[in-house]
């Protein structure tokens, strides 16, 4: 019985993970059609002849470096570092609770909370604290980064997007967390 239970839960994750790809899926040529019709520029290589000289100079910008770049500046706002800090603290509150099951099974052996039940292909059947926190660091920096790339790259009709693979992660580390506490309270 419990082995259906483990697989009408992975086949629940399996269906939220396909509706995502779908939506990302019917969104990306929304987004690449964001910039209109208009025309590819030509390359500067073929503007010039063949045997021309390119002539590079740098110069500094300023010779005191900020604290934030002004390019980052409207990116990284209080709000940005606010959504991060939450989803962050969700995450490893999940990779925490589910440590809980790897310790139950090193000590108790075979038994109820012994066997990873969301995802097992990512977390390992007994994950370790070692898997379990380099599962959720990853997951946290590749939240925070695809926020970050949204932020600074999406075109303003679309800018309002930016904070979903934060929502996203802290959703479903959220829905980790309430379960291993609810079914693994050591």
């Amino acid at each position: 019985m419990r082995r259906f239970a483990i697989r009408r839960r992975s086949m629940e994750c399996m269906r939220s993970a396909l509706f995502c790809a779908t939506v990302l899926v019917l969104l990306c040529p929304v987004a690449a059609n964001a910039g209109g019709d208009a025309a590819i520029p030509d390359a500067p290589s073929s503007l010039l002849p063949a045997n021309a000289v390119l002539n590079v100079t740098a110069t500094p910008i300023s010779s005191h470096p900020s604290a934030v770049s002004p390019e980052h500046s409207g990116v990284v706002d209080k709000q940005f570092l606010i959504l991060s800090a939450i989803s962050t603290a969700t995450i490893f509150a999940d990779s925490y609770t589910t440590t809980w099951i790897g310790q139950n099974y090193r000590a108790h052996g075979s038994g109820p909370c012994t066997m990873e039940g969301g995802e097992p292909l990512l977390y390992g059947l007994h994950p370790t604290a070692g898997r379990s926190y380099a599962v959720g660091a990853a997951m946290a920096a590749g939240a925070i980064t695809a926020s970050y790339l949204a932020k600074k790259h999406l075109p303003s009709k679309l800018k309002w997007m930016w904070p979903a693979p934060l929502l996203y992660e802290t959703g479903v580390s959220v829905h980790g967390f309430s379960t291993n506490l609810s079914r693994c309270n050591p």
